[in-house]
Order: structure tokens, then C-alpha cells, then sequence
């Protein structure tokens, strides 16, 4: 079993907005020399925390953004308003990128790439791991953004190249497939005499374990990736997972094996990690009508019961507050429409917002009691200053043992691999399951009570859960899966929605028309490629160019238009 490293990492500074312009790679690549003495196993820590401390990107781009577009949540009491959609602040991976994450990990690379021999030979673990999360930082930028500088980038410092070149998806998959390829071979040879990151890994801190885990987490990211390529080069999707399923290093094996970061207590409070702040939300209800309807066990990790218990509802009518023939309703899970166009319609207006009830009491003593009378999230899987704001550990996914299932099974359908489909998918849900399961309790969310297993196993027999009926239906199926899956991490949700166009409008898990004005709103599909420093405009401008060239990425602004891989 693999051990988490549980450390605090204290709130990022607010970042520039990503949708501004790009500092020059000049700025970032003349800083003085890492110094020599420093020892590359220690370096690995910084990365780490520039992956997972994201407080600017939950505020801007999750709570405010994607959360409400694939309809996990909407705003709260108001309702969506429509110039909510306008992306803005948005994107700040892309900087982190290549001001933190990317840039760090090359230095640990450069630092043995210019050891003696002998040397450098112990350090090959360390230099495969990071190249690891390289690629992962970058395709995760990539995948929203089209093409981006890679192959000369974070490499200036030794070549003084300040204008690289935009690696357009193709070239960048390509190289993705090629380095983690690598990294999974370095990583198989034997482990004697290897130096490791230890306890500098917030990861996988385990020195015996680590380089096994992080192998197959390769070949996780090499599947994850090559599903992109679905619709443009099916057969070297398939030549991935079959180079995959093949691999001496195997995959996940379950939950203990996945790539997450799991925090102390003192992670993720209050700040932009806010979850209920200016950016306050309800759940959606279409959302909840399929986690009801389906009897989805993380129903209740997800979203917390409204505040209208049974005693405060008997409280309030003993004041007068509702009539003496009024009945209580046991149901407390109440959501909102998505569409700001719904917002005044007469069958919701009484959703909106808190109740204040003016209360008499006898001898005639009298108060106000406000009840909010919404489903909000379960607020401490993200910020766990809320809800009273006692210990708790805050987990994020990265890549994960559900994920890999799912990929698995959906591969199955499509006949691309010889698996068993439904075997697949039933680890999928009941991993994912499990792991919101082990999230709400490490997070002390409200009223958390653990998942009985026999729960999971009704779920996977509910007739819009089940693995039946033909292609199109359990591929369905499938896609709603991996979308609640990500209900952490609403980016990788955004992305799986992109790829499969689950959920749908009408489908088993349905998409709300976002109606804005009477016109049907378009879900974005990209962010605005950030505008480098003015001496690099002539290869920004020739990327612009040539992803436009597909007519499907529209105009550089337009954030409905798609990035290569996601193709119609």
C-alpha cells in the first residue's frame, strides 16, 4: 500500500490571469543557476505543489465556471446569470506551467544529466519520475489549449532560445507517448543502488514502492491520453493500449495504487479554496434527480441534505410559520435549474435563495429563523474551513484506478481490446464509489456516513447504471460514469464530456438546455491560448494559424471552438 504524504501547504498568492499576456520565457529562464550542490531528489516537492495548490483555479475556473457549464452546481441564491460564462481569470495552469511546475522539473533533469557517470546512473528513477509529471503538467495544459511550446521550451537557460516553437497536439501526443514510454522503461530496470525522492515525494513516499507505482501510473497517463486520439488516429489508440495492457509494469490494481495527494489539516482553508464565498452554489437538479432516481451511493458525498430538518420544520410551525394542516416533506435534497433564463419562471421562483420565517410564540415572543432551503455541495471536500471547520484532510485526484477502468471498458465496447467490458465497468464504479467514500471521511463532511458495499451493488443493477443493452447505450453509460467520477476534479469532467459528449440533452444523466435570452447557449470547449512576449508573437501567430486550419477551432477568442484532438 502505497502512503500518502500528508503535509500542509500554505495558500498560493493570487496569480496574474492566464487570459492576460504571458511574461516572456526570457523572464523565466535567466534566473541564476540552480546551485550545483543542490541535490535533485529535494527539488521534486516544488513541482508537487504547484500541481496540486490551486486555490486561484478552483476559484475561477470550478467553482465559477466549470462546475456550473457540465452542471454540477449553480450559482446561489440568484441563480446563473448570463454574463457568468465569460472564462474570465481563467486558465492559470498554463502559466503555472512554465513558472513552476515544468520549469523545476527540467532543472531536476538538467542536475543529472550533467553528473559523472557512476553517478547519474543512480539518479535514473529520479529523472523518469519527474518527466512524469512533466508530461502530465503539460498535457493536462495542452488539452485545453491546443498547441503550446514543449520541445524548446523550458530550456532556455541552456540554449538562450526565448521564441520556442508551438508544438501542435499531434507532434506534442506523440512526444507524450514517447517519454512516458521511457520513463516506464527506466523505471523497470532493477532498483539497486537507486537514489529516491523519499519523503520529498508528497505522493509516493514509500522508496521500495514508488518506482512500481509510478510506472504504472505512466501507463495510466499513456491510456489516458491516447483515448484523445480516438477520433483522429484510432489505430494508434489502439497500439497504446495494447502496448499498455502488455506491459511489465501493469496498472492499478485498485485505489491504494493511484495518484493522489492527500493532505494535513491545515490544507485548503478558506481563501480563494472558499467554496461558498462570492461564488456560492447549489446543486443542480438534474444532477440530483439522477443520483436519486438511480440510488447512487454518492449522493450524499457529493451534496449535503438542505437545512429544513424535521425539527426546525416543527419548530417553525409551532411558530405560525406554515399552517396548522401543513405536512413535513422529507425530501432535502432540492436543487436549482440551469439555464438563467429559468430563473423567473413561476414553477421556480420559490427555489431561489434562503426562507426567513417571522415566528409568534406564546406569551407572545417573537423571532425570525432563516433556512436555506437548498442542496449546496459537500463544501469540506474542497475547502475544509466550512462547515465548522474542524480537522479534516483534503484529497485530490490525479489519476485514478476508476478512470483506468473505465477507459478499459469503454475500449471493450468499442472492440478495440479483448477485455471484459462489464467487468471493467463494475470496478469502475464501485472503485469510484469508494474513493468519494474515503474522501467525505478524511474530509469530515456532513453527516457522513460510510458507503455499505451492498448499496454499491443495488447501484450497479439500477437500469440506467447496469452495463446493458447495444453500443451506443452502454458507451452512454460509461461516459456518465467517468463524468461523475470527476466531480473532483471538474477539468478531467470537462474533458470527458468533450470527448464522449456525455451527458447529453434528453440522455440517461440529461444536460439542461442553457437557455440565456431565449438562445440556447454553446458549452465552451477550450480557453484563449495565453499571448507570449512580444518576441514570440511570429510562432504564436503560426500556431493560431494552424490549428484554425481544422475549421473547427474558430476564432483565437472564441472558447467554443475545438483544440485538435476534440473533433466533431
Amino acid at each position: 500500500m502505497n502512503i500518502k504524504h500528508k503535509i500542509g501547504i500554505g495558500v498560493l498568492a493570487m496569480a496574474a490571469m492566464a487570459s492576460a499576456c504571458t511574461k516572456d520565457f526570457a523572464e523565466y529562464n535567466t534566473d541564476p543557476e540552480v546551485s550545483p550542490s543542490i541535490l535533485p531528489e529535494t527539488m521534486i516537492t516544488s513541482s508537487q505543489k504547484a500541481i496540486v495548490d490551486r486555490d486561484f483555479d478552483w476559484y475561477y475556473d470550478n467553482y465559477g465556471f466549470l462546475m456550473r457549464w457540465m452542471q454540477f452546481t449553480v450559482a446561489s441564491p440568484e441563480g446563473n446569470a448570463a454574463g457568468m460564462f465569460g472564462g474570465q481569470n481563467t486558465n492559470n495552469f498554463y502559466q503555472a506551467f512554465y513558472t513552476t511546475i515544468g520549469r523545476n522539473l527540467v532543472e531536476i533533469e538538467k542536475l543529472v544529466n550533467k553528473m559523472p557517470d557512476a553517478q547519474r546512473a543512480q539518479y535514473r528513477n529520479i529523472s523518469a519520475i519527474a518527466k512524469i509529471h512533466k508530461v502530465y503538467a503539460a498535457f493536462r495544459v495542452s488539452d485545453a489549449n491546443g498547441s503550446i511550446p514543449y520541445s524548446e521550451a523550458l530550456q532556455a537557460r541552456e540554449t538562450a532560445n526565448f521564441t520556442p516553437v508551438y508544438d501542435n497536439q499531434e507532434q506534442l501526443f506523440n512526444t507524450f507517448d514517447n517519454e512516458l514510454k521511457d520513463a516506464v522503461d527506466s523505471l523497470l530496470k532493477p532498483a539497486e543502488g537507486q537514489i529516491s525522492y523519499g519523503t520529498y515525494d508528497m505522493f509516493y513516499t514509500n522508496a521500495a514502492t514508488a518506482p512500481a507505482n509510478y510506472a504504472k501510473t505512466a501507463n495510466v497517463l499513456r491510456l489516458k491520453i491516447a483515448m484523445r486520439l480516438l477520433k483522429r488516429d484510432p489505430e494508434k489508440a489502439r497500439q497504446v493500449a495494447e502496448e499498455v495492457l502488455a506491459s511489465a509494469a501493469g496498472l492499478y490494481a485498485g485505489n491504494a495504487d493511484e495518484w493522489k495527494f492527500i493532505s494535513s489539516t491545515q490544507f485548503a482553508r478558506g481563501g480563494n479554496w472558499n467554496s461558498q464565498g462570492n461564488n456560492a452554489s447549489a446543486a443542480s437538479i438534474n444532477m440530483l434527480a439522477f443520483l436519486q432516481a438511480q440510488a447512487d451511493p454518492r449522493l450524499s458525498l457529493f451534496y449535503k441534505k438542505n437545512g429544513m430538518t424535521e425539527e426546525r420544520f416543527n419548530y417553525i410551525k409551532s411558530g405560525g410559520g406554515f399552517p396548522e394542516t401543513a405536512v413535513y416533506n422529507p425530501q432535502r435534497y432540492v436543487g436549482l435549474p440551469v439555464s438563467p433564463d429559468s430563473r423567473d419562471l413561476p414553477q421556480y421562483l420559490s427555489l431561489f435563495g434562503t426562507k426567513t420565517y417571522s415566528l409568534v410564540f406564546a406569551g407572545g415572543r417573537k423571532e425570525e429563523v432563516t433556512v436555506d432551503t437548498l442542496t449546496r455541495y459537500q463544501n469540506r471536500l474542497f475547502d475544509l474551513s466550512q462547515d465548522g471547520g474542524a480537522d479534516g484532510q483534503y484529497t485530490q485526484p490525479l489519476v485514478t484506478y476508476a478512470e483506468q477502468c473505465f477507459m478499459l471498458a469503454e475500449l471493450a465496447v468499442r472492440g478495440i481490446v479483448a477485455e471484459d467490458a462489464a467487468a471493467w465497468y463494475n470496478k469502475g464504479v464501485t472503485a469510484s464509489i469508494n474513493a468519494y467514500d474515503a474522501m467525505g471521511k478524511l474530509a469530515g463532511i456532513v453527516e457522513y456516513t460510510a458507503v455499505d458495499p451492498a448499496a454499491i451493488t443495488a447501484y450497479l443493477q439500477q437500469p440506467g447504471v447496469a452495463l446493458t443493452g447495444g453500443t451506443d447505450e452502454q458507451l452512454e453509460k460509461i461516459g456518465v460514469q467517468v463524468f461523475l467520477h470527476h466531480f473532483k476534479s471538474p477539468w478531467e469532467a470537462w474533458g470527458s464530456w468533450k470527448r464522449l459528449g456525455i451527458p447529453k440533452k434528453g440522455g440517461i444523466l440529461s444536460l439542461e438546455p442553457v437557455l440565456i435570452g431565449g438562445a440556447e447557449g454553446v458549452i465552451p470547449r477550450r480557453w484563449i491560448l495565453p499571448t507570449p512576449n512580444s518576441a514570440n508573437m511570429t510562432n504564436f501567430n503560426n500556431a493560431l494559424t494552424a490549428m484554425g486550419a481544422t475549421g473547427e477551432y474558430g476564432s483565437p477568442n472564441d472558447i467554443t471552438g475545438r483544440v485538435w484532438w476534440d473533433k466533431q
